[in-house]
């Protein structure tokens, strides 16, 4: 008897501390046997907050925030190293922006990892499909490496050209350029230099000659989560269409000065776990590993979404990330997705709450119709925040090996560089604002489209460069004044 109510009180503790298993993670347990591998993101409890270390002189940007986390993450892992090996572990990753560590095990040891009362929640660490290349994919420069073998340390040396300031004087820029309002603050003398820009998509092209001349180059402005490319490769063109609206010169580029950085999301098969994609934020905050060098972008564009879910719903999987990000001094961008003309069709990461989203529109202002809808899903809030041309965009295209190549695309993929490229203008020109103060000054320096004040469609309306440059220039003035 004595046995069975010490044993009743083991459990019962166990389940005091049980952490939250992901709904996909109790199908997952509940439908393969107890030893089949599983693959999971672990997140660590009483996790600390980090408003103390947050950045709001962006000039500031010393890293602190970074090792105090990367050190809690170590801490962490160190303490659960053991009980993981115990448990033949494999694949073990360390996501200290999130508090947490990814990790494949027996399905039997995920029960046992929620008793810890370390341990908060656990979620399958699920694949999302971005598909497979439509086209022929472009040659790869310099060199690829092969699934077996482990990523460079070191980038293959490439030759950049000689980077001068862009020539924006007698250029016509494109009608979605000119829309934002962008040339206006060209001739102000800000555009974008001094800034870094990355996107986080299917990769860029590094053999356009409209992008070549604005990588930062080194060895730490690329990143693939995959280790299979050692240099900016995109199999899609996705990700280099992108690009080319945010650094693609004065005819097509919001920011034509600015310094391009990037991630690629997905592999080679079109695919991308949960934890690559915390690994790729977390490679934005820090892209040489050395918190004390400020190498991390000023601005980030996400023209992605989690597909595979249905539109309409809540998935909070990167806000941690996003706000980690922000806290960091760092700017993120996300499209607001291609899924209306319904209402209430928004998408996650895009409607997650603070997320700055954006939806297309056409050269008249007129909404996209497959733009998604709002409101958000996560927390009824406007979505998009805003809107950008997004209808018939040139923009650079696969090269196939370094061909000036260009194509007109649409979707919320492009409408969101315009932002991010916006956003990169505002940065050179107040290098001190805050995260927070640059995007709301995007706010209200939009032009209201559609019904009156902020709705579902057009958000706050659509971007305008000039109004947010004023509306933050006059901020530093009444401070300084107030200051007299």
């Amino acid at each position: 008897m004595r046995l069975l109510a010490v044993l009743s009180c083991v459990a019962m503790a166990a389940a005091a501390h049980a952490a939250t298993l992901g709904r996909d993670l109790e199908r997952s347990l509940a439908n393969r046997g107890t030893h089949a591998d599983t693959a999971i993101i672990a997140r660590f409890a009483d996790s600390t907050e980090w408003q103390s270390l947050a950045v709001s002189d962006r000039r500031a940007r010393d890293g602190r925030l970074v090792a105090a986390m990367r050190a809690r993450g170590e801490r962490r892992q160190a303490a659960l190293a053991p009980w993981l090996a115990e448990q033949g572990a494999s694949k073990v990753k360390s996501l200290w922006i999130i508090d947490a560590v990814a990790a494949t095990l027996p399905a039997v040891a995920v029960r046992q990892l929620a008793a810890m009362p370390e341990v908060a929640r656990i979620d399958l660490d699920s694949l999302v499909q971005n598909g497979r290349p439509q086209r022929t994919p472009p040659s790869r420069a310099p060199r690829r490496i092969c699934r077996s073998e482990p990523a460079p340390r070191a980038m293959p040396e490439v030759a950049l050209p000689e980077v001068v300031p862009t020539l924006t004087t007698g250029v016509v820029p494109a009608w979605n350029v000119a829309a934002v309002h962008a040339p206006a603050l060209w001739e102000l003398g800000h555009t974008g230099r001094g800034v870094v820009v990355a996107t986080m998509d299917t990769g860029a092209d590094l053999m356009h000659p409209a992008l070549l001349r604005r990588w930062r180059g080194g060895d730490h402005s690329w990143f693939d989560p995959h280790g299979e490319e050692a240099a900016p490769y995109d199999a899609w063109g996705h990700g280099t269409q992108a690009l080319g609206v945010l650094v693609g010169g004065p005819e097509m580029g919001v920011a034509p000065d600015a310094r391009w950085i990037a991630v690629r999301l997905y592999d080679d098969d079109g695919r991308a776990s949960m934890s690559d994609i915390h690994l790729a934020f977390q490679w934005l905050m820090d892209p040489d590993g050395d918190a004390t060098t400020a190498d991390a972008p000023d601005v980030v564009n996400a023209s992605w979404a989690l597909t595979g879910r249905v539109a309409g719903t809540c998935t909070l999987e990167f806000s941690d990330d996003v706000r980690a990000l922000r806290a960091a001094g760092i700017a993120v961008v996300f499209a607001a997705g291609n899924d209306g003309p319904a209402a209430a069709t928004s998408n996650s990461p895009g409607n997650n709450p603070g997320v700055l989203s954006v939806g297309a529109v056409d050269r008249d202002g007129v909404v996209a119709r497959q733009a998604s809808r709002g409101p958000s899903a996560c927390d009824d809030a406007v979505f998009p925040s805003v809107v950008a041309p997004g209808v018939n965009v040139r923009t650079t295209d696969l090269s196939h090996g370094g061909l000036s190549s260009f194509t007109t695309a649409s979707g919320s993929s492009l409408a969101a560089p315009h932002v991010s490229g916006v956003l990169a203008l505002l940065v050179g020109a107040f290098p001190d604002a805050s995260v927070a103060e640059l995007e709301a000054a995007l706010l209200r320096g939009a032009r209201d489209l559609g019904a009156p004040g902020a709705d579902p469609v057009y958000g706050h309306g659509i971007v305008d460069a000039l109004a947010s440059y004023k509306i933050l220039r006059a901020a530093r003035e009444f401070s300084a004044a107030q200051q007299r």
